[in-house]
């Protein structure tokens, strides 16, 4: 639309028709001329969370800035709506999809994709053993930054907050983590394993169960995300113990620099993974031979106060 060897005033002529009867362009009807949607399924697992709000910032401007709409759903992590999901955005003819697995997808579900035949990119969370096109930064190594850091700070003692056990960034993070600490003669229990929900609410009730328990709190806490991170320090703040323990958060959002105290976070950089999952996925569509790149992109350290490490400019 908006194309062709159409003079300038005959397209304004027929832009003020358009504008004046209340066209709307039909979609459906191009594609079936093109034989290819304009729409890109998105589907993550929690639309809430402040991080895969950052990446979706970056995937969707980089859709859009190619002509594609976003059609954005979320499974609440829970593998049969998922289906649902994939078997409602097929009906829309959608002409990719960018997804975020919900924890627990088996091969079969990849295996469905490609049958379909849609182009298909996973973006934070793989699936083991299956090869697919995918997006994500490198947990084990984001692990081990947060242990090395800790560890430099002298501490012997360390838990791991939130996650599901079945998702594998958290599984990697925890290896990471586990192999900075061996490193340092500390053995696999020097690292208690606390799973739970992703959020701030399940920040909350982890930190009061690490609070109850009879054992000492740790040196160090890694948190899965920076909102388990927040709802940590509000159990530690109910209880007056913020300055008891030394924590780092997981993405480095955007609210991570404004908490009291500042918190150290490894970024994941959201926004430029959003933007990478576009890019590849829009690779696919342009390509014949079905391109399945994939990318594994490096953490960072960012360094501030909750690491107990002193306040900078």
């Amino acid at each position: 639309m908006g194309t062709g060897r159409v003079s300038q005033k005959t397209r304004d002529r027929v832009n003020q028709s358009i504008r004046t009867l209340g066209y709307v362009y039909n979609r459906g009807a191009a594609s079936l001329r093109t034989q290819r949607s304009g729409t890109i399924g998105v589907i993550v697992t929690n639309i809430a969370s402040p991080f895969f709000g950052e990446l979706l910032v970056g995937l969707e401007s980089e859709l859009s800035k190619a002509g594609f709409l976003s059609l954005i759903v979320a499974t609440a992590d829970d593998p049969q709506r998922q289906d649902e999901l994939v078997k409602a955005l097929r009906e829309h003819q959608v002409a990719g999809l960018a997804l975020v697995p919900a924890s627990g997808t088996g091969s079969g579900f990849l295996h469905s994709l490609k049958d379909w035949g849609v182009p298909h990119i996973l973006m934070t969370r793989y699936l083991d053993g299956i090869t697919a096109p995918y997006v994500g930064a490198d947990d084990v190594l984001g692990g081990r930054l947060a242990a090395e850091h800790l560890l430099a700070h002298g501490c012997k003692s360390f838990a791991y907050l939130g996650g599901p056990v079945k998702v594998l960034s958290r599984r990697d993070r925890i290896a990471g983590a586990r192999g900075a600490l061996a490193e340092y003669g500390l053995g696999p229990d020097a690292l208690l394993d606390m799973p739970g929900e992703t959020s701030g609410p399940g920040g909350l009730a982890l930190g009061e169960q690490l609070l109850a328990r009879p054992e000492p709190l740790p040196d160090a806490i890694i948190c899965h995300s920076d909102s388990v991170a927040f709802g940590l320090y509000r159990a530690l703040r109910m209880h007056g113990r913020t300055n008891d323990v030394r924590v780092i958060g997981y993405d480095d959002v955007s609210g991570a620099a404004l908490w009291e105290p500042p918190l150290t976070s490894i970024a994941t950089h959201g926004e430029d993974l959003g933007r990478t999952a576009a890019r590849l996925l829009l690779d696919q569509l342009n390509d014949a031979e079905g391109n399945m790149a994939s990318t594994i992109a490096l953490p960072e350290l960012i360094v501030r106060e909750s690491c107990g490490c002193p306040a900078t400019p």
